[in-house]
This record gives C-alpha cells, structure tokens and sequence, in this order.
C-alpha cells in the first residue's frame, strides 16, 4: 500500500488491522514537501521503542504490585504511564515549547502535524504526539486510539469497561497526565453535545481517525494558502468522520468561501443568502445571524483559534 487513496477502500475490519503509524504518515506523503518519506524507517522507530516498553514492564509493574492503591488498582493504568515515561525520558519525546500555549497557531509546516515530525526532532504538537502514543500502544496489543477535545487530541485507552485519557503533550512537563472526562469537558468548554453526539471524548475508529489525519493535511493546505485542496481535505475528512464538529466547521468555512467566488450577493448559495436558506431548511421562524456565519469564516480563514497544544 503506497497511498491513502488504497485505505478509503478497506472495510471497517480491514482499517482495524491497519498500523496508526501507516495511516497517518500515508497521508503525510501525499503532502509534496513529504513525499520522500520513508515510511518503512518510522515504522521500524517506533517497532524498537515498543520492544523496548514490553521489555521493560515486567520490572516496571513490580513497584504497581507494591502501591496498587496509587495507579487506581488497574495495571493497565500503570502500564499506560510506563509508556509516557518511556517515551519522555528514553525517547526524549517533549512537546514543542513554541507551540504548547500558543493561541495563534499556523501549520505551514506539516511535520508539526504529523508522525514524522516528532518521530524526527523529538518535538511535537497534541496531533502528532497523542498519534505517537496510540502508534506504540497499538503495537502492544492495547485499546488505545485518538479521542477529541474540541481541536485537542489525546491518546484514549478504552477495553470497554474502563476508560483513561492520556495526555500526550505531558512529555517533557512530568510525563505521565491522566485527566477524566469531567475535567476536560470543563476545561476546554465542551458543551453536553459535543460528547452525546459522538464528536469529542470517545475513542476514534480507525476509519474515524483516518479522518483526523486528512483534517491535519487540510488544516497545512488551509495554512498555506491552498484553499482548493484544504476544502476537497475537509470535507472527504469529513465523510470519514462524520460526528466531528470541528471537521463540520473547518469543511463548512471552506465551502462559505468557495462559495463567495461562485455568487453574487443577491444570489441563492451566496453568503448573505445563508440565513435564509437555513431557516428553510430548518423549517423554523427564529432569526439566524449573518455574524454567527463570519466567525466561523474569519477563525478559519486566519487561523485564530483557541489553544491547540
């Protein structure tokens, strides 16, 4: 398999066999400045470092059988902050200290989003380090995958009965941060819904998460100006993962703008036509704001978004 294009035809069970780190960075090649990457030398990375956890948990898991009470009493809990201390402290994995705060943030550079570019500089985002840790635990045969927190990432284990969210961008900071759902909702303004329709705080399907990835090639394209290839990203990003509200807003802001370059503005599909059109749609007599359509054009057009690190 050589391209991304091959994944969109393998069914559900198919993609679950697939390695994360594959998918990802075969979306990543598909980015011109990427397309020499070697996918086989990253796949072999990450091979050493998960070898390296397996080995060292059987001595790791003696101080979980000391003080169980401190890991929550689930070994999979511990084994899980095994993983982040590996990969800080032996990996020197670390978050970019550029890009951990920052409120403003353009990915003109891809390798910020993904596998590569962490796996490369030992420096990463939310995207590309909460893909590192659902990489290695994938190759240790846990249920680990992606899960949203708005425009957030972090790395989700979930066995169907348990459930703890690992906090990526830890590295560097103390390693190991496990936040429950409560305080994440609180943190980053997740309203109910975000969690009731499937979008935030669940673990991804491997399709889903394919998904996640085309976001990241869309969000490069929309940062460096490409508006054509960043909406046809968005919007097969969205088709993948059809719950998520942020590919809902970042395809949507870029069909507005392709939009505004196809209509007048008296025109049925131009902008100033949206508000009515909507309550058509809706079947509903409440007013709908022309400003409420800006904001989501002008946060996606410049790049001004919450935190995203």
């Amino acid at each position: 398999m050589t391209d991304y294009g091959r994944l969109l035809a393998c069914s559900d069970e198919e993609l679950a066999h697939v390695d994360p780190l594959k998918m990802n960075l075969l979306v990543a090649k598909s980015v011109p400045c990427l397309a020499g990457l070697d996918i086989d030398l990253y796949r072999e990375q990450a091979d050493r470092w998960a070898a390296d956890v397996q080995q060292w948990l059987p001595i790791a898991e003696r101080e979980f059988h000391q003080t169980p009470e401190k890991w929550k009493n689930d070994i999979n809990f511990f084994r899980l902050g095994v993983l982040c201390r590996y990969l800080e402290f032996d990996a020197k994995i670390a978050c970019n200290e550029d890009q951990r705060d920052g409120a403003l943030i353009e990915y003109t550079n891809p390798s910020d989003l993904f596998l590569n570019g962490v796996m490369d500089r030992r420096r990463g985002t939310c995207g590309n380090m909460a893909v590192l840790h659902v990489a290695i635990g994938w190759r240790l045969g846990w249920p680990v995958s992606l899960a949203c927190v708005k425009r957030h990432f972090v790395c989700r284990y979930d066995d169907g009965r348990i459930t703890h969210n690992i906090e990526a961008t830890q590295a560097g900071y103390g390693g190991f941060k496990s936040d429950p759902d409560e305080y994440l909702a609180e943190r980053y303004g997740l309203p109910p819904v975000a969690i009731s329709s499937g979008s935030d705080l669940r673990a991804l399907k491997p399709r889903e998460m394919l998904g996640v990835f085309l976001g990241f090639r869309g969000r490069h394209m929309r940062d460096t100006g490409r508006w054509d290839e960043a909406e046809a990203d968005f919007l097969l990003a969205r088709h993948l993962f059809p719950r998520s509200r942020q590919l809902y807003v970042d395809a949507m802001a870029m069909t507005l703008r392709r939009g505004a370059s196809l209509f007048e503005p008296p025109e049925v599909g131009s902008l100033d036509s949206l508000p009515e059109l909507i309550i058509q749609q809706r079947g509903i007599g409440q007013p709908v704001f022309p400003a409420s359509v800006q904001v989501i054009l002008y946060g996606s057009w410049t790049g001004v978004h919450e935190t995203e690190v």
